[in-house]
């Protein structure tokens, strides 16, 4: 469990880090011809979304009460359901397309929810060190 724990917190890090830049990132994406959008598409972009959330749903023994296990099960819920619909083209994420007024709330919206998204990704991050010590 301990090597479960430390594969967390990387993961935690490498995600906190991809959730702070993504005002950043929805830039780059919007660019035509951005080389983000040629390597690190938005469908590749919610595989690893779901991959982390996964390790997290695996990693149920980490969190120590309920509170932390009913974050984790919400926001693996709404991940594994967006990176699904995404495979399954029930939605297309028009990113690149002109910045148009619903984009920007758009964006707003992504951005927002991401920053929340960063604070749970603190705490799973906390908990992971808290096994470990």
């Amino acid at each position: 469990m301990r090597f479960l724990a430390v594969i967390v917190l990387a993961y935690s890090a490498v995600m906190l880090l991809i959730h702070l830049s993504t005002s950043k990132i929805l830039k780059e994406w919007s660019r035509p011809g951005s080389w983000l959008q040629e390597r690190f598409p938005p469908q590749r972009l919610l595989q690893v979304e779901a991959l982390y959330w996964l390790l997290a749903l695996a990693s149920w023994r980490l969190w120590p009460g309920s509170a932390a296990k009913a974050m984790v099960v919400v926001f693996a819920v709404i991940h594994l359901s967006i990176w699904a619909a995404g495979e399954m083209r029930l939605f297309h994420l028009n990113i690149g397309s002109a910045q148009t007024n619903t984009a920007r709330k758009v964006d707003r919206f992504i951005i927002g929810f991401d920053l929340a998204e960063a604070a749970a990704l603190v705490a799973i991050g906390c908990f992971a060190v808290l096994f470990l010590g």
